[in-house]
């Protein structure tokens, strides 16, 4: 019987060094884009191939994930680095860094104008991107415990956070919102595939520290082919009467990808009155 032990024992401390081994073996996957692009505004135009510039590695050992970017700072031989995620993984249950709050999770659609929905921001510590415990209630439902960073004289807030998105039959809906310390809000959002047309509608409100906020955003993407696509984004900040717009027609032959993009508006997270015209490749 002890010689059996023994060898059970053996034997699974070899499965647990093989899966570990595995984990720990997992594949860095590097993505990136390179280009040039004119850059057209009311002041100085420039043609410019720094600003574009970015590799990101993205490691997933099964129980870790990171994903760190390298950037260019537009400055000559200039660059940035930054960890956007950074987590650990165990089952329903993720915590460590995440790029973003659960919040937001409900607003689709509008990661090109910069309205992305009412964040949990505090003018203390800012927003709440750097700690997070996540747990995956269901594949729709999500909840979280979140906390912005302390500062000298402040400790850190700790807050909660939930998004319940649900996909049923071509029509996603979504609910999400949190509070942390001072600021709290709530987001709810729709989005529906027609054909070649991809509808997006959200609205989102709340408080950050202590100041009211909300906007609105719709956005229509058209595939005119498998080539060409072209991107309507409208925002509104409600709170400030702010109203911004943004264009994008992108056409890929091969590995490149031809673009123009225009913003308009009196917005303020957004850049006002510029015109891109460029050339990319991802990689």
């Amino acid at each position: 019987m002890k010689a059996i032990k023994l060898a059970s024992i053996f034997a699974v401390s070899a499965v647990a060094a093989a899966v570990s081994t595995t984990t720990m073996a997992a594949e860095a996957v590097i993505s990136g884009e390179a280009g040039v692009e004119y850059v057209i505004t009311d002041g100085t135009n420039e043609l410019d191939g720094t600003d574009l510039g970015e590799l990101e590695l993205s490691v997933d050992t099964g129980v870790v994930y990171a994903e760190l970017e390298i950037a260019t700072s537009g400055a000559d031989e200039g660059t940035t680095i930054g960890m956007e995620k950074l987590y650990v993984k165990q089952g329903a249950v993720s915590f460590g860094r995440f790029d973003g709050s659960l919040a937001t999770g409900a607003f689709m659609g509008m990661d090109e104008i910069g309205y992305t929905g009412i964040d949990l921001n505090t003018t203390e510590s800012d927003d709440t991107d750097n700690t997070g415990i996540r747990y995956a209630v269901t594949p729709e439902l999500t909840v979280s415990v979140e906390s912005t960073a302390s500062t000298t004289t402040d400790d850190s807030d700790i807050g909660v956070a939930l998004s319940y998105v649900a996909d049923m039959d071509g029509l996603k809906v979504g609910v999400s919102g949190g509070s942390v310390g001072d600021s709290s809000s709530v987001n709810v959002g729709a989005q529906t595939t027609i054909d070649a047309l991809t509808l997006s509608v959200n609205y989102g409100t709340g408080e950050l520290s202590g100041a009211d906020a909300s906007e609105v955003g719709f956005s229509v993407a058209f595939a005119a082919s498998e080539a060409l696509t072209l991107t309507l984004q409208v925002a509104n900040d409600l709170e400030a009467e702010e109203t911004g717009t943004y264009f994008v027609g992108a056409y890929t032959v091969g590995d490149l990808t031809y673009y123009v993009e225009n913003y308009t508006g009196d917005g303020v997270t957004y850049t006002d009155g510029t015109t891109k015209v460029g050339v990319t490749a991802s990689f």
